[in-house]
């Protein structure tokens, strides 16, 4: 009863500190400080578009005084309202450009999503990687360790036998030193996940593990429609457009259009109703300059655009290269070699302890060895994120395997 107990404790305990990838995305997005403060520019963005959208707001002006006009003395007051009116769509062409950089600033923001959600799991996997060679490491050292008190067990007599457990005793000081580092790349991996999360992961709570059948996405295409900067870019160049028929536009007057009444306090009173019309004539600077700026500004961003272009298509290919390379290295590093090297370094250190094999030998193999093991790890680890880069630029999420 009480062992089933255990078991059942054991179980429930794993299932309520797992953690899948959703969560890990989730709880990175929902911590991140700098997609809020873009959503917050988002909502800037929304009451400017309101705001540039309107009229200029009405001018209701009230003026009081004193009337002397030969024998007639009073008081006076006068109020008058006046609406500049608009002769041109210019209020609707700034609003917009404020439009077209809230859609930008979207776009921004779903990018930096998936930025933030290909982040997260990158510094899952490093956190994976990490303990696995971190573990591997502690097994060789405790081997070696093994290998050392077996030597020290034996007479010294020969220079051989004395050489080689200067060997061993040398060969443990580089991995004291070379596990020193692995655990330094495990804990830095784990403060990682802390600054994305917000909190610390067990190793049993890392979702990842090298599949046992995977297939490789290979058939990458090129595409830079979905890509943010490309986007941006375009984007820039639509803002310039509407930017430069707004420049021409801002040329033309306003026109204001009121009343008003007034009302002289004398014997006999006067009363006058009458109306407001006028016109806001720029006189020392009739917006040539402005609308020079404007056009320039827009062949400069159209031939910025034309340079973009032409880098994406470059910057991806190479990333399409990078990461067909990280593919042939996964194939040449396959996962079933991590078994086949553990039982290549077991034979060897049985060849070791019978005398079939000497020292060197016997440390050659071990090294080889592991280093093989590592580097299936590694390759693993380099072809995430090659293909986190190659989908960030197409816009989409990272996804490692072919369903």
């Amino acid at each position: 009863m009480s062992v089933f107990l255990y078991l059942t404790l054991v179980i429930f305990s794993q299932k309520c500190f797992s953690i899948g990838i959703d969560e890990i995305t989730t709880l990175a997005i929902d911590r991140s400080s700098s997609l809020s403060a873009q959503e917050m520019e988002q909502r800037a963005l929304q009451s400017e578009a309101v705001l540039k959208g309107r009229w200029q707001n009405p001018q209701m002006m009230g003026q009081f005084g004193s009337l002397k006009s030969g024998d007639s003395r009073g008081a006076t007051m006068e109020v008058s309202f006046t609406q500049p009116v608009p002769l041109s769509n210019k209020f609707s062409l700034r609003k917009e450009i404020t439009l077209m950089a809230l859609e930008n600033q979207k776009k921004q923001t779903d990018f930096f999503k998936k930025w933030v959600s290909h982040q997260v799991i990158l510094a899952t996997w490093k956190a994976y990687v990490s303990n696995e060679l971190l573990k591997h490491g502690i097994e060789r050292t405790k081997r070696l360790a093994l290998v050392k008190k077996y030597l020290e067990t034996r007479a010294k007599v020969t220079i051989r036998q004395r050489v080689e457990l200067s060997i061993i005793t040398s060969m443990l000081y580089q991995l004291e030193k070379m596990q020193d580092m692995k655990k330094y790349d495990f804990e830095i991996s784990k403060k990682d996940l802390v600054f994305w999360i917000g909190r610390d992961l067990n190793e049993s709570e890392i979702p990842f593990s090298l599949p046992e059948k995977y297939r490789f996405i290979e058939d990458n295409k090129l595409d830079t429609q979905m890509d943010i900067e490309l986007a941006h870019a375009k984007n820039i160049v639509k803002i310039a457009q509407i930017d430069s028929e707004l420049a021409s536009k801002e040329r033309r007057p306003d026109l204001f259009l009121g009343g008003g009444y007034r009302m002289e306090n004398v014997t006999p009173q006067n009363h006058f109703s009458y109306a407001i019309v006028g016109l806001n004539i720029p006189l020392w600077d009739t917006g040539s300059n402005r609308l020079e700026a404007a056009r320039a500004r827009e062949s400069r961003d159209q031939k910025n655009l034309e340079e973009m272009e032409r880098k994406l298509v470059l910057k991806q290919q190479k990333q399409i290269e990078l990461v067909q390379l990280s593919i042939e290295q996964l194939k040449r590093f396959p996962k079933k070699f991590i078994h086949l090297n553990e039982q290549a370094i077991k034979e060897a250190e049985v060849g070791f302890r019978q005398g079939l094999l000497d020292v060197n030998t016997f440390l050659l193999a071990e090294t080889q060895s592991h280093e093989v093991i590592d580097q299936v790890f590694l390759s693993w680890l380099s072809y995430l994120e090659n293909l986190s880069s190659l989908q960030l630029m197409k816009g989409e999420e990272l996804k490692w395997e072919l369903q």
